[in-house]
C-alpha cells in the first residue's frame, strides 16, 4: 500500500485502561493523519503505541458529551512504530467514540 493511501477506522473503547482502535500490520507503521472524538461522561485519553506501550499523544480531557477534532494534516499528527497496534487508554470505563482516518506506511 502506498503511503498516500488512506484507510478508516472507528473509535469504540469504553473500558478503563488499553483498547485496540487499529490493529497492527505487519512492516507498517499506522500514521493518523485526521481524528474525531467524543465522550459520553468526562475521561482522560491518550494515544499509545501498543497495548500499555508508548504515549503517542499528551492526555486529552473531554467532558461529559464533549470532544474534539484533529483536522487532516498530511504529515500526519502521530504514528506507530513499525508491527505495533494503536491504542486508546481511558482513565474510566467511559464510553467514547468517533473515527479516524490514517495512513499505513
Amino acid at each position: 500500500m502506498a503511503s498516500w493511501e488512506h484507510k478508516f477506522a472507528a473509535i469504540s473503547a469504553s473500558s478503563s485502561g488499553n483498547n485496540t482502535v487499529v490493529a497492527a500490520v505487519t512492516g507498517r507503521k499506522i500514521r493518523v493523519v485526521a481524528l474525531a472524538m467524543m465522550a459520553a461522561a468526562a475521561v482522560n485519553a491518550k494515544f499509545q503505541d501498543g497495548a500499555s506501550g508508548t504515549d503517542l499523544t499528551g492526555l486529552f480531557y473531554p467532558a461529559a458529551n464533549g470532544g474534539f477534532v484533529l483536522p487532516f494534516n498530511p504529515q500526519g499528527w502521530f504514528e506507530t512504530t513499525a508491527a505495533t497496534l494503536l491504542n486508546i487508554n481511558l482513565s474510566g470505563a467511559v464510553a467514547v467514540g468517533g473515527c479516524l482516518l490514517y495512513q499505513e506506511i
